[in-house]
């Protein structure tokens, strides 16, 4: 097992655990957690009481930390039947622990009154292992689509927070907007209108392979699911400046955005030009059909709503959109905040 191929399984471990620590990045891994989760049964041919015993204990605290969730840390008999009344979601929680642990004791009490020998141990063993594989297919199937849209959302929902509360305070930190993006791969996804795929972070468009030393660089670079195409992306920040100063009634763009463009531009035909030699030392699949470039720039806001400014900013990105897709922050957190709203 390679360095990388351990690292997803101790991942994958850990989403197993928690799935809820799970993100838009670990899509692909959740069918492996769920697998591993549902996999902690009991091995037939192993010691089977002690494996019983600690589901038991295991209950036993999983119906302890719902009831003190609900309850606080000193719950009382009134307020605990009061609860199971009046809140179906706590009763169900408690009720299938209940079912489990009622389950476990009758295999318990089965195990102590008949005696299993290896042929019936590995029957059971056989079954179970079979079951596993027929769950993780169902899973697949039906399951994981629903937990990925669930994760989507709330990823969704956590980058809109951080939009609203930080877009101010950092507005000026390239690097705070570039982690952020980084970790919000629907974002992304939606950004480019596709199954996006991450080939790398500053991507190194002219050095021998992509992760050389110097060379022009893009912050990301993306493949699009369906075709292999690369995009490349680059991030300012919410603070740069859309536009520069009055000339003859109009507002040419920020020297910031112009060079920005210029260089998108120029990181875009640099990879057209090394990219047999970047392909053929890839890990990756990509292709390079003619490649869109993307800059996450400024804030439209920051334009104090002057038709004169926002007409000249749109006509500017318009004119340069057959090279290069201009979008403000404002606008990309907005999709979003509007997505999550329907």
């Amino acid at each position: 097992m390679t360095d990388d191929e351990f690292e997803k399984v101790m991942h994958s471990l850990k989403l197993a655990r928690d799935l809820r620590l799970a993100t838009t990045t670990d899509a692909h891994q959740i069918s492996d957690a769920l697998a591993f989760k549902l996999s902690e049964h009991f091995d037939p041919e192993g010691d089977m009481e002690a494996s019983l015993n600690e589901h038991l204990e295991s209950i036993e605290e999983e119906q302890q930390r719902t009831v003190r969730s609900a309850l606080g840390e000193n719950p009382d008999l009134e307020r605990l039947n009061k609860l199971f009344e009046t809140d179906a979601e706590f009763e169900r929680a408690i009720a299938t622990g209940n079912d489990a642990r009622n389950s476990i004791n009758r295999l318990k009490e089965y195990m102590q009154e008949n005696y299993l020998d290896d042929e019936a141990k590995e029957f059971a063993a056989l079954c179970i292992r079979a079951f596993a594989d027929i769950n993780t297919m169902l899973l697949e199937k039906d399951v994981v689509p629903l937990i990925k849209r669930g994760i989507y959302s709330e990823d969704i929902a956590s980058a809109i927070s951080v939009w609203k509360n930080s877009f101010k305070d950092k507005e000026s930190d390239e690097g705070f907007w570039q982690e952020e993006l980084s970790a919000r791969k629907g974002i992304l996804e939606r950004l480019i209108g596709g199954h996006a795929v991450f080939l790398q972070r500053e991507f190194h468009v002219g050095s021998t392979d992509v992760e050389g030393k110097g060379g022009r660089r893009s912050d990301f670079a993306l493949i699009d699911g369906i075709n292999n195409n690369v995009t490349l992306l680059e991030i300012k920040t919410p603070g740069t400046k859309l536009l520069g100063a009055s000339y003859r009634n109009t507002f040419p763009l920020s020297t910031e955005l112009s060079g920005t463009i210029s260089q998108v531009i120029n990181q875009k035909n640099e990879l057209m030009k090394t990219f047999y030699a970047k392909a053929y030392k890839s890990k990756s699949v990509f292709e390079v059909f003619s490649p869109r470039c993307y800059v996450i720039v400024g804030d439209l806001e920051s334009l104090g709503g002057d038709e004169e400014k926002l007409k000249a900013f749109e006509v500017q990105r318009q004119a340069v959109a057959a090279h290069v897709t201009i979008v403000t922050f404002d606008e990309l957190y907005h999709q979003f905040s509007t997505f999550n709203q329907v």
